[in-house]
């Protein structure tokens, strides 16, 4: 299998309303001065899995998943399988399947597989 982008940036953002994971392979500008056509028109390539928590405690949380190389969601049911390390991230999701590059702090991998491990564990499946 072939690396799809090397991660330049991950962005890990937990919040109230939901969680968010981004790989991008390009280190993130200023996007307000950027024209419409700039941001519309870009070749970043990413990858971004989020969690939306609900406002009301019986309704189901969100997953959702985008990628600049796919236009594959993640069906309801469906589990994301991840394989971790500091110099590869891959993830299978719906019959597609990215290798990410990456070159990541100790405690950026320690955040990242927490975050994968414990926000996202109902729906991602962790390889060894």
């Amino acid at each position: 299998m072939k690396i799809n982008f090397q991660c330049e940036e991950l962005t890990l953002s937990d919040q109230e309303l939901g969680c968010t994971v981004i790989f991008s392979d390009s280190i993130s500008a200023d996007d307000q001065f950027k024209t419409i056509e700039e941001i519309m028109n870009s070749e970043e390539k990413y990858l971004l899995i989020q969690r939306t928590y609900p406002e009301e405690e019986y309704d189901p949380d969100f997953y959702y998943i985008e990628s600049s190389e796919t236009d594959t969601e993640l069906s309801p049911k469906n589990k994301m399988i991840v394989s971790l390390s500091q110099e590869k991230f891959e993830i299978d999701w719906s019959g597609d399947h990215l290798e990410i590059g990456l070159n990541l702090t100790e405690q950026k991998l320690k955040d990242l597989m927490e975050i994968l491990e414990v926000v996202f564990q109902e729906r991602v499946i962790m390889k060894e």
